[in-house]
């Protein structure tokens, strides 16, 4: 194994939080600042730009992790595909770019569990640090001129997307002119990191502008396999390429990025972890910290769907030549029906019972983002056109894991979310169906509304709809929580992000959330980045 140059500070991990850290802790000319991203570049990948490629990236391999569930019990035994972003920017280059913050609750929340440092009172001004807000009109709770494009659709993509949130209104439920205020609730339209008509990622935000200055060095194409101590310091990584290994020395710290199976997965093959778990697959154990790889979260969703005319719907885009237009569009003038992802309209709901939103839903005007293709020669996921809204669990209880089977990069990760192992969170579901069918029912969706696909007009007990939502749950791709920050003695990390037991090493990405957040995941992420940076830096 060949040595090489030191640094500073080693990031790993170029995705949400990783290209923030890289771009805020390298204006200090005093760091000297390493990012290593497994994935490439993608700086000359058009798919990585058009909004509406996210549905061609999330079914691709090029630019994905392609992780997998085991067999849930919940979900009549499915395994469930998790996608992630390989690639500079991570999941943000690949996502749907919902900017969402979730509720204030959700912050104050981590406050009340001994943590008052990630109150919504000190986290809200980390959101507005990165925020660069591009909406005609500056509304409160915004900022201007933070290197984040945070956009709303001034048209939306179709009459569908405003029927939705009027038919919303219709059913009694307030109209949002903002769900990234305190404290939303009701219908309305979701902002984007999306600036003039492309994609707006951490990468491109954060990174791509300042990838030339002298202290900061970018290596893709790179994995970590574990980190490298001196005692109970981290001093460095190892890292593969090939067949070759080398290690690379960092003076101050290293901080794991890599997201809510990266990081944990790195801890584990570095031996910290549960001490029994990691002798049982062959790996020393460094500090026997139990939580690692606990506590895995995600938002889980249902889809509500109805028969349309192709006029109104996406469905007209499956069309090569149509299809093909609107992606150049999108790509040269940052116009057209691919300039946005549509999920444009969405609501936080209350169920019965609920004090707080606890049902988040976004509308697509098709039945699904694979609605969308270039081959003309692939097999439509769907032969008609119709328009779907979906409904998640916005805090599930239940709880999963990361689990490595052997010591090794080529052993399989067993990933298990436990979805609806908790009871409430199928009952909130079959109540965000219910909720969501008595707002296609209203008379905005009259002149729009065809024959109901799923549920489907046979199943209405509540038995049916638990057997239903069942068999079609799914990810919202908003994985957390398996590096738990906490004052306890068994959080994986303490409220500034160091690895309990090891100094020299910090956890900062989605991983170190105790809760999951309401709602979309990669705005909190960014916050988190943002909160780090003053922590590394004294």
């Amino acid at each position: 194994m060949k040595a090489s140059i030191s640094y500073s500070h080693i990031i790993v991990g170029g995705g949400a939080a990783g290209c923030v850290l890289a771009a805020r802790l390298s204006e200090n000319k005093d760091f000297r600042i390493l990012l290593i991203e497994a994935g490439g570049k993608g700086r000359f990948d058009p798919t990585l730009k058009v909004p509406l490629m996210t549905a061609i990236l999330l079914r691709g391999r090029r630019r994905l992790w392609n992780f997998k569930t085991m067999p849930e019990n919940g979900l009549n035994d499915r395994t469930v595909d998790l996608p992630r972003g390989k690639v500079l920017g991570g999941s943000t280059s690949v996502n749907g770019m919902v900017y969402a913050r979730g509720l204030s609750l959700d912050y104050d929340f981590w406050a009340q569990n001994g943590m008052p440092g990630w109150s919504w009172e000190s986290v809200q001004p980390y959101f507005l640090k990165s925020e660069d807000f591009l909406d005609e009109e500056f509304l409160e709770n915004h900022n201007i001129g933070g290197e984040l494009a945070v956009s709303k659709r001034v048209m939306p993509v179709s009459p569908l997307t405003d029927a939705f949130v009027e038919a919303g209104i219709a059913a009694g439920h307030n109209r949002v002119n903002d769900f990234n205020s305190p404290n939303p609730e009701g219908f309305g339209y979701y902002h984007f990191n999306i600036r003039n008509g492309q994609r707006e990622s951490s990468y491109t935000a954060f990174l791509k502008g300042v990838e030339s200055r002298k202290n900061l060095t970018v290596k893709t194409g790179l994995e970590v396999s574990r980190i490298i101590f001196s005692k109970n310091k981290a001093v460095g990584v190892e890292v593969s390429k090939g067949s070759k290994i080398s290690q690379i020395r960092a003076e101050a710290e290293v901080i794991l990025a890599g997201g809510a199976i990266g990081s944990p997965t790195i801890l584990l093959r570095s031996g910290i972890g549960p001490a029994n778990d990691l002798i049982r697959i062959g790996i020393k154990p460094k500090l026997d910290s139990p939580n690692v790889g606990k506590n895995l979260q995600d938002h889980v969703l249902v889809r509500v769907s109805h028969k349309t005319s192709s006029s109104v719907s996406l469905h007209k885009l499956t069309r090569i030549d149509l299809a093909s237009i609107s992606f150049l569009r999108a790509l040269v003038f940052g116009t057209g029906p691919m300039n946005v992802f549509p999920l444009e309209a969405g609501a936080y709901m209350r169920g019965p019972g609920a004090d707080i939103p606890n049902i988040q839903s976004a509308f697509l005007p098709a039945l699904t983002t694979a609605t969308i293709r270039f081959n003309p020669f692939s097999k439509l996921q769907n032969s008609s056109a119709g328009f779907m809204a979906n409904a998640s669990v916005m805090r599930p209880l239940s709880r999963g894991s990361v689990q490595l089977t052997g010591n090794s990069l080529s052993n399989k990760v067993e990933i298990r979310l436990n979805y609806l192992s908790e009871p409430q969170d199928l009952e909130t579901l079959v109540d965000g169906v219910e909720l969501l069918r008595d707002v296609f029912s209203q008379k905005p969706f009259d002149p729009y509304r065809g024959e109901e696909i799923g549920p489907g007009i046979s199943i209405k007990s509540k038995s049916g709809l638990r057997e239903w939502v069942k068999r079609e749950a799914n990810t919202v791709h908003h994985l957390s929580g398996s590096c738990r920050m906490g004052v306890d003695e068994e959080s994986v990390t303490d409220p500034e992000l160091r690895v309990r037991g090891i100094t020299g090493l910090r956890v900062v990405d989605a991983s170190i959330f105790p809760s999951i957040t309401s709602a979309n995941t990669a705005a909190p992420t960014i916050m988190v980045a943002e909160r780090a940076v003053d922590f590394i830096s004294g």
